[in-house]
């Protein structure tokens, strides 16, 4: 583990050395995580932080923010499905196992009768089951339109739960999107698609790779403002 005093804040952050042409820089569990070229030197690493330092201390303290309020998986609290808001509605029933039901502004969850006492981490499962399964249905629309757009297909696509960004590319042409993006609207969802499909003709973040999202999305940089928000 690295350290950088920025203005009186540290800056905590790990360098994964690898045979990449640019730095990455990403935020997980408040630390900086760095991927950079092999034969890249310490100083010009902490250049590049520093360049980026207002940026990492927004997201660490975005982060921060996340893990001092968790969800609870408790009846009328809150949730993020599709861009809209959605309240969560938990019921107990004399069923054989439990049921999930979304529709309009709802999402509704029946429980058989033995789970009142102790419901949380089933609630929990159940509903991190249905984002996984929203996922699957509304990337694959995603994908099936990005990639007739763009006359461009990955060798496969995953859903998987990606703790620091919003989907991947790698050299392999395999891409991953994280399940959580049906939290964000329709529009969103294929911009990150779109996103990791131009990643297959530019692998990293040029003027050539933004100007190959801005032709087939020109208003991409309103979903990109959706998904920071």
């Amino acid at each position: 583990m690295e350290i950088l005093k920025v203005n009186g804040r540290i800056i905590e952050y790990t360098i994964e050395r690898k045979k990449i042409k640019n730095c990455y820089i990403g935020v997980q569990d408040g630390i900086v995580k760095v991927r950079v070229p092999k034969k890249i030197s310490q100083e010009k690493i902490e250049e590049i932080l520093l360049q980026k330092a207002d940026w990492i201390l927004k997201n660490i303290e975005k982060q921060k923010k996340k893990v001092e309020n968790p969800k609870q998986y408790v009846d009328g609290e809150n949730f993020r499905v599709l861009g809209k808001d959605v309240i969560l509605h938990i019921f107990y029933e004399k069923i054989g196992k439990p049921k999930v039901k979304f529709w309009f502004h709802k999402l509704e969850i029946t429980l058989p009768l033995e789970y009142q006492e102790n419901a949380k981490e089933k609630v929990k499962e159940l509903v991190e089951n249905f984002y996984q399964e929203l996922a699957e249905k509304e990337v694959e629309k995603a994908m099936k339109k990005m990639t007739a757009r763009i006359k461009l297909e990955p060798n496969q696509y995953k859903i998987k739960n990606l703790k620091s960004t919003w989907g991947n590319c790698s050299s392999t042409r395999n891409i991953s999107i994280n399940q959580k993006v049906v939290m964000y609207s329709p529009r969103a969802i294929e911009y990150v698609c779109l996103h990791e499909l131009c990643h297959l003709e530019h692998m990293d973040h040029s003027k050539m790779f933004w100007d190959m999202v801005q032709k087939y999305m020109p208003d991409y940089k309103k979903a990109e403002q959706e998904l920071k928000s």
